[in-house]
């Protein structure tokens, strides 16, 4: 039996442990985090799937990680299993200053250019518009998900903090590091900075379609319909990492959104949620280390640095992971054979 530890309770994390737990043989899987579910910066996520583009990472590897996230997302959304993983289909609206950019148009259900009459539909107008049909994932009920279905594969769960991978050395044969914005003092990386963002919860239930728009920055607002209410954000603000709901950001998002659906003025504020989310000035990294410290040395495979995007990405980047892992277990394999 191989012993491989994931660092990191959120919708990475998690991903990458089903991904491994279910798919190479002989292999028991421990996910060590200090935060899981509610506590996480996924939990709050919206999690749409929307065209995206990532600094730093080629176009071939995000086209191969939202294909295969959005071909697991669609077939748990045509399955039974669609209402507890918190999963389904949501059509809306893209308004910008400029025209859309994203890798991923042809992936998803639907995108197109809005027609006149659905531009002339809404009570604010922007140079662009388009029309899309996605998948929406409400990481509140996803999350418990990924963690039924790793403790019924044979996965385990321990809640504690991590101070070093130095711990593994010995107990492991491989780390899998998906420690998002712990990544910076985990394993010392300095590009990684946190992205604020903070979002209303409301009760809405009349609103059917999403609306998201960029003001100043790439989505920036944004209404999206979910199972039981109604997200209302956003804001994308870099290396701010404070908690505390910022009353003038509070504003902003309030009036901008009731600028793009002004019947929200009428919605019931269920509450008001801050997330950081993980920035990387180099993008996702994805990738094999071999760590030394003192005490020893251990394979760590890297999974970090997906932003906004964890959601968007957390599948298909599990799944390269996963034949990362693979590849090491195969090398590890051959070399203790020879010993």
């Amino acid at each position: 039996m191989r012993n491989i530890v994931v660092i990191g309770g959120g919708v990475i994390g998690l991903s990458t442990a089903v991904n491994i737990q279910e798919t190479i043989p002989n292999v028991q899987v421990t996910v060590i985090a200090e935060h899981f579910e509610e506590e996480t910066t996924s939990h709050v996520a919206a999690g749409i799937f929307r065209p995206y583009i990532h600094p730093g990472v080629s176009q071939e590897r995000i086209r191969t990680w939202i294909g295969d996230s959005f071909a697991h997302c669609s077939k748990i959304i045509n399955s039974a299993e669609a209402v507890e993983a918190g999963m389904m289909r949501l059509s809306g609206y893209f308004f910008g200053r400029q025209p859309y950019v994203g890798e991923g148009k042809d992936i998803i259900y639907d995108f197109r250019h809005a027609t006149e009459i659905e531009k002339s539909s809404f009570p604010i107008r922007f140079p662009y518009t388009d029309f899309f049909t996605s998948a929406l994932v409400e990481c509140r009920f996803y999350l418990p998900f990924l963690m039924k279905k790793l403790k019924k594969a044979g996965g385990l769960i321990e809640r504690r903090r991590v101070e070093s991978l130095e711990e593994f050395v010995g107990k492991y044969h491989m780390v899998m590091n998906c420690s998002g914005n712990g990544a910076f003092t985990l394993v010392g990386d300095q590009t990684m900075y946190p992205v604020r963002g903070q979002i209303y919860r409301v009760k809405a239930p009349w609103l059917k379609h999403a609306v998201l728009a960029s003001f100043d920055n790439p989505i920036d607002a944004y209404i999206i319909p979910c199972k039981d209410d109604v997200v209302v954000g956003g804001c994308r603000q870099n290396n701010r990492a404070d908690l505390t709901v910022d009353k003038s950001d509070s504003k902003i998002i309030w009036d901008r959104c009731t600028a793009m659906e002004p019947s929200l003025k009428y919605a019931e504020i269920i509450s008001e949620n801050v997330g950081l989310r993980p920035g990387r000035k180099n993008g996702v990294r994805l990738e094999t280390e071999v760590m030394t410290f003192p005490i020893g040395s251990i394979k760590v495979v890297h999974n970090y640095g997906h932003e906004g995007s964890g959601v968007l990405l957390a599948w298909g980047c599990a799944k390269e992971a996963t034949q990362l892992a693979a590849t090491e277990l195969v090398t590890l394999t051959v070399m203790q054979a020879k010993l």
